[in-house]
């Protein structure tokens, strides 16, 4: 049976910004989203999964700090949280999975599953499902639900997700929690090539534009330093002007805005957003070169809002918008 060690709960930035997150809902979806959750600052992962072995045990860090150790792979887990699942997924191990959350819809396969709420959490649920492990993530569940699980016997794994190299190193985490490490790897080396690929086409670029990403149009709600969307923007050839940020869940004033004036923004936005709706809540945008030039681009949210492999498509999709040009091939030039 797996367990914990030194439990350390870094959960400050959660109270202060949970009130944020509860507003922020799916685009496609009437219930609440995980979108742009719960900033922590929790102690970082190697790139590397922290394994040790100790009296036939294996042993790992997780996203909250804590020791996890066990003597053999979990065999019916659930996740709660819809990055979690597709690390898993991409993982090898989505036959693992017996419960997922009630906001999970990738792959479509996971729709057959069973689901149960997360906000708020229905531990009711989880327990009749019998799990053997529980998936969280350090950006979207509260970390105090640890203690709940530990109340109920059941062992609880967060997956990092502060940075791309946490993200990345989750899925092979993941992969050793579920005895799927070989297809682990094989998804890194994937995921590795694919952003390589795009840094090639990206460095280049002789500027590189200016920008920032919004969470919402109304509200500019943003990613600071350190955030795995640093990471997507920088492989997507886009110089952040919220690298720097030192709120992890920066809200940007109109007026910030309107001094940096970006060449660019990108968000997650209505389907049916146009550039020029951006100054309905933000009049003094109007004067942004990105809204007279109408290099206002809006991505698919969960692309972005899920820490996960499909991470590496929200930087193509971001690319192919902001610099069209480096994916022109022979055949299209014709």
């Amino acid at each position: 049976m797996p367990h914990h060690r030194n439990r350390t709960l870094s959960s400050d930035s959660f109270s202060q910004v949970n009130q944020l997150n509860l507003l922020l809902a799916m685009r496609r979806a009437p219930i609440v989203a995980f979108l742009f959750l719960t900033l922590l600052t929790s102690c970082a992962l190697f790139d590397k999964p922290q394994t040790a072995a100790e009296n036939g045990e294996i042993q790992l860090v997780d996203g909250l700090g804590r020791l996890f150790a066990f003597n053999e792979p979990a065999r019916r887990a659930v996740t709660i949280a819809p990055g979690a699942t597709e690390v898993v997924f991409a993982a090898g191990g989505f036959d693992r999975l017996i419960g997922v959350s009630n906001v999970d819809d990738f792959p479509q396969s996971v729709t057959s599953l069973p689901q149960f709420s997360v906000l708020p959490m229905d531990f009711e649920a989880i327990v009749a499902l019998e799990p053997d492990l529980v998936l969280a993530s350090s950006q979207v569940n509260d970390p105090h639900n640890a203690d709940m699980f530990d109340e109920l016997n059941i062992p609880v794994f967060y997956l990092d997700a502060s940075s791309w190299s946490s993200v990345h190193a989750s899925i092979r985490n993941v992969g050793i929690l579920l005895g799927t490490e070989p297809q682990a790897i094989a998804a890194q080396t994937a995921l590795d090539t694919r952003v390589e690929d795009l840094k090639k086409r990206t460095t280049t670029l002789a500027d590189r534009p200016r920008g920032i990403f919004l969470v919402s149009n109304v509200t500019s709600y943003s990613f600071g330093a350190d955030s795995y969307v640093q990471d997507v923007l920088d492989w997507a050839g886009i110089e952040s002007l919220t690298k720097d940020h030192e709120s992890p869940a920066p809200v940007l004033s109109d007026e910030w805005v309107l001094i940096e004036d970006p060449d660019v923004i990108i968000g997650t936005f209505p389907s049916d957003f146009t550039p020029t709706d951006l100054p309905q809540h933000h009049a003094s945008w109007e004067r942004l070169q990105a809204v007279e030039k109408g290099t206002v681009f809006s991505i698919e949210p969960n692309l972005i809002s899920r820490p996960g492999p499909r991470n590496v498509d929200a930087a193509y999709q971001i690319a192919k918008h902001v610099h069209p040009q480096l994916f022109i091939t022979l055949t299209d030039s014709i």
